[in-house]
């Protein structure tokens, strides 16, 4: 007989308490979504209008901005239901089907990703992306391959940047009067400079004490290290995430980091802290990489999913021309979720057999060799140790 060993997932959790389901879990969810919300508002609005840089009511956009792209998705998924059920031809057959499919979370998250200034017609644009192409052309909730906010920032990143910049891109009012920013978020400097300096990457945001508490510039809701760690907490304690899959994930960049630092010269620990401290990393280990529906199921692919995803958020980090690389890195890998999820499952029922550990093997020798080429080429970007014309650099 088959042996199944693990946890229930977190879309099981009714099995253990008759009054669970997936709307509790959802409402947790969102809970946990508020201390982060609630950063946000704060760094760029109220503390902002403290400083008398805004009014009262550009106090209040930091906020309302995020609600909008909720409220966005809610109505374009109703839209979408009305159009394409037969049976959501009413007011009631849509409501019916939105109180089931929670349309509001692609929008929330959207927004919390993008720069305080992005205008209010791409935030509808990426809505429209993540919601009606990435979610509902799928079929709806719990049947999109890919996460539904990421596939809207992706297309907003890659098409609309420099709208958003010329509207005043992701700099608060108080934040650009200040001058050692230069301009430029701490993963843009380090891809403008290519050199591992604290004081050319840390300093002038203050030190990485700043980069924990959030008050450096980033994403609207991205750069609160500490208000995300709460809202994992609360996650972890109702059980709507696995608490290993942020740890692994956000582990896996730290170490590869580090190894990046000590190639390029640079053994501090101030480099991968900067690393896991700066751009979306922590907001979408949290919120992105634990959504249930696009990543593995089972615990083992759900590490399995992690270190792939710490692998690759590195290479797109450091190797190619993006400043950031997480929500590449998440929407990539969701491709490879029901492979990873259904090797992963058959390995954790049979245990390691001759076909189990070839398997096994694969995923070995596939993450080794994109672990060593991030460390080696990454290195060699930057300050390599090894100079002249055999060094790490003429390898790759």
């Amino acid at each position: 007989m088959a042996r199944f060993a693990g946890g229930k997932a977190p879309f099981l959790r009714i099995s253990d308490q008759p009054n669970q389901g997936t709307g509790i879990i959802m409402r947790d969810f969102m809970i946990g979504l508020a201390p982060v919300i609630l950063f946000s508002w704060y760094k760029n609005g109220i503390q902002v209008m403290i400083d008398g840089n805004i009014g009262f009511f550009e106090m209040l956009y930091p906020l309302i901005f995020i609600l909008l792209g909720g409220l966005m998705s809610l109505i374009m998924e109703g839209i979408t239901l009305y159009i394409i059920h037969p049976d959501s031809r009413s007011l009631k057959g849509v409501m019916a089907k939105l109180s089931t499919s929670y349309p509001m979370v692609p929008g929330l998250l959207l927004a919390m990703v993008l720069p305080l200034y992005t205008p209010v017609w791409v935030l509808i644009f990426g809505c429209f992306m993540g919601t009606v192409v990435g979610k509902m052309l799928f079929g709806g909730f719990g049947h999109n391959i890919f996460n539904p906010a990421l596939i809207g920032y992706l297309t907003i990143a890659v098409t609309l940047t420099g709208v958003i910049n010329a509207a005043g891109g992701v700099f608060n009012a108080s934040e650009v009067l200040v001058d050692s920013y230069a301009g430029a978020t701490p993963l843009t400097l380090l891809s403008r400079i290519k050199e591992l300096d604290y004081d050319k990457l840390v300093a002038p945001y203050g030190t990485l004490w700043n980069f924990f508490l959030g008050t450096i510039p980033g994403a609207l809701a991205e750069t609160g290290a500490l208000a995300i760690l709460v809202s994992y907490g609360w996650l972890v304690y109702r059980k709507v995430i696995k608490w290993f899959t942020p740890l692994i994930y956000v582990g896996t960049v730290f170490v590869l980091s580090w190894f990046i630092g000590i190639a390029s010269g640079e053994p501090g620990i101030w480099f991968p802290l900067y690393s896991i401290l700066s751009g979306g990393l922590m907001f979408g280990a949290v919120f992105m990489a634990t959504e249930p529906v696009t990543t593995p199921r089972n615990p083992l692919g759900k590490v399995v999913f992690a270190l792939f995803l710490g692998v690759f958020t590195v290479l797109f980090r450091y190797i190619s021309t993006l400043p950031e690389g997480v929500a590449t890195s998440i929407v990539f890998l969701n491709i490879f979720t029901m492979p990873i999820d259904n090797w992963t499952a058959v390995i954790r029922a049979r245990g390691i057999k001759k076909q189990t550990a070839i398997k096994a093997s694969v995923f070995a020798v596939l993450f080794i060799a994109l672990v060593l080429y991030a460390i080696l080429k990454a290195g060699s970007m930057y300050t390599a140790f090894i100079q002249g014309p055999i060094g790490i650099g003429g390898w790759f």
